[in-house]
């Protein structure tokens, strides 16, 4: 039944579908609860739980609190009724996940984008891995809802494919990547950029029941930002996603790669990093990172990321950096959009400093304003949960009412 929902317009089918959304946010929820929202009667909200309790979408979680009688039914959604798949895709890994309807990780598959991972290569590892993962996990193909791609770079969303794929390794990017794994996998494909996914996998899994108001933010090749707003993922077709990457924090600053000076992008982004580093390399500084390579114009961002694991004291130096510029950027994304939550994600969480100095520049910024109270948060999955987003964006074309 899931699976039909998006395309169901009778009445029943509507309050159905409603129901299920609302179990979804939450469960555990008594019927009790469910005609509040609903304004249903309460012999008309019981029947519809029973069909969608039937057709094994919501089970009794058994957990209802008790005021004195019997514990009421406290209904949550069955996790393994469907399934997804959702992919993160960059320059750096490709991230297949299988996932339930709570989004959490049943099982992974990384590709390491090198010079063989041309789109068709990529596209085909994706197709295979599906058919792999719901193998070994004795999942019918029908079960499948449906595969999520995120992709952090700018795509046209009309043709389905990635619009500058200047960082990629290999070519072969001018492909529409939705018609592309349709026709490999018999599976529905959806695209959307992935750091609106990710806003979208934090909200849903941690903060919906908290706040309407959230932004993700995160620090990669590219600066980017995704937002929540009144509980709805805020999403353009102009390719708006990565403009926080060139907010103006110095007019006199650094020559950023869209050409003005001073960008964000062109202080706190890992080519930013990478650039700084070989630039006092070059200048006598001491680094792990001049052991590594022959030529010090052949550092990499993997290099930069395992210097900053062993603690090295340039890389750790240029970081702090990067993180202080970032938190700046970030107080003044904060006054623009006044979010209740700033969720801190990407490559650079996981390192030691980057997330601390940036959220500490940040708070200390935006604590003068006497109404500017705001928690900074670092995400809970930072390597997946672009891609949980992305099976979050499948979910929710089946359940949840998506303004056009």
């Amino acid at each position: 039944m899931l699976n039909k929902f998006e395309d169901l317009s009778s009445p029943k089918a509507k309050n159905l579908k409603l129901l299920y959304s609302l179990v979804r946010k939450l469960g555990p929820v008594t019927i009790n609860t469910l005609t509040e929202h609903t304004g249903f009667k309460h012999v008309t909200c019981g029947r519809l739980l029973e069909e969608l309790v039937e057709e094994g979408l919501i089970y009794d979680s058994g957990i209802g609190k008790s005021s004195g009688g019997r514990k009421p039914l406290a209904y949550v959604i069955k996790p393994d009724s469907y399934y997804l798949v959702g992919v993160e895709l960059t320059s750096l890994y490709t991230t297949i996940l299988l996932l339930d309807l709570k989004l959490n990780i049943i099982s992974v598959e990384k590709l390491k984008m090198t010079s063989e991972c041309t789109g068709e290569f990529t596209l085909n590892y994706i197709a295979a891995c599906v058919d792999n993962l719901l193998d070994q996990n004795h999942i019918p193909k029908e079960n499948l809802l449906g595969i999520g791609i995120g992709v952090l770079d700018s795509f046209n969303p009309d043709m389905g494919a990635i619009s500058h794929p200047q960082h990629f390794p290999a070519d072969g990017w001018d492909l529409n990547i939705v018609d592309y794994l349709k026709n490999k996998t018999d599976i529905p494909v959806f695209l959307e950029n992935g750091t609106n996914l990710a806003a979208l996998a934090e909200y849903r899994m941690n903060y919906w029941k908290e706040t309407d108001n959230l932004v993700f933010v995160s620090s990669d090749i590219g600066i980017r930002c995704g937002t929540i707003s009144q509980g709805r993922l805020v999403s353009s077709k102009r390719e708006t996603e990565d403009t926080f990457g060139h907010i103006i924090i110095d007019i006199h600053g650094r020559r950023c790669s869209c050409g003005s000076y001073g960008c964000l992008q062109a202080y706190s982004s890992l080519p930013a990093i990478r650039e700084e580093l070989i630039r006092l390399i070059k200048r006598g500084k001491p680094s792990m990172l001049s052991c590594e390579v022959n030529d010090v114009e052949d550092i990499d961002l993997f290099h930069i990321l395992h210097a900053l694991e062993q603690n090295d004291e340039l890389c750790l130096a240029v970081v702090e950096d990067a993180a202080y510029y970032f938190g700046i950027g970030l107080s003044n994304l904060i006054f623009l959009l006044r979010p209740e939550i700033v969720v801190f994600g990407g490559t650079l969480v996981p390192k030691p400093r980057f997330f601390d100095v940036a959220a500490k520049t940040a708070q200390d910024r935006v604590s003068f304003h006497p109404n500017s109270n705001v928690e900074i948060i670092k995400s809970t999955a930072a390597y997946n949960i672009v891609a949980q987003g992305a099976g979050c964006m499948v979910l929710d074309y089946f359940t949840e009412e998506i303004p056009v």
